[in-house]
């Protein structure tokens, strides 16, 4: 044997210290990244759900103000057919603010030419689309029992999209559409 060369033995003497140094570290440094791995999914997790319960709270409130209005659209009589104008002036916008106006008017002149009474016995809605302007479209599904003097009740069923944008903080109706049934 040469004189400084190593043998398999000492090869083996020297580098199992170095190598059982860098195995805690090594296992170490995999712990950090995946601690650091777990944080993160935590937190995109969190912004997540906070994002989904924000857009919950919207999508209930764009509801229930779309029920409002539409139910305004159908007063139980000629006596309601005030309130329902401003009930309808309030929740409209847009071009369903333009309708609403017109349409209050000929309500009016239709409930008192032939004495309607109007029930809305059902009505329910629920949300299509939220869009990335803030606004949400929902369908609103409701039946009108429609009542005149000298005739049998009629039942009448309706589904209407209804585009809901917010306006100073509450929504309100930019557009009602009829949906073929």
């Amino acid at each position: 044997m040469k004189p400084g060369a190593a043998t398999a033995e000492t090869v083996a003497g020297t580098a199992g210290p170095r190598m059982t140094r860098r195995w805690p570290i090594a296992i170490a440094a995999v712990l950090l990244v995946l601690a650091g791995g777990a944080v993160a999914g935590g937190r995109l997790a969190t912004q997540a759900h906070r994002q989904s319960q924000a857009t919950a709270a919207a999508n209930d409130a764009a509801l229930a103000a779309a029920k409002d209005c539409v139910a305004a659209t159908q007063p139980a009589s000629v006596a309601a057919i005030p309130g329902a104008q401003r009930k309808l002036g309030d929740c409209s916008t847009g071009t369903f603010g333009d309708q609403s106006t017109w349409y209050g008017e000929v309500l009016a002149q239709a409930y008192e030419a032939v004495d309607v009474r109007v029930r809305v016995p059902e009505l329910y809605a629920a949300v299509e689309r939220d869009n990335e302007d803030g606004s949400i479209d929902a369908l609103v599904v409701f039946r009108a029992t429609v009542s005149q003097t000298g005739m049998a009740d009629r039942v009448n069923s309706y589904r209407v999209r209804v585009r809901m944008v917010p306006v100073n903080g509450q929504f309100k109706v930019a557009e009602l559409d009829q949906v073929a049934t």
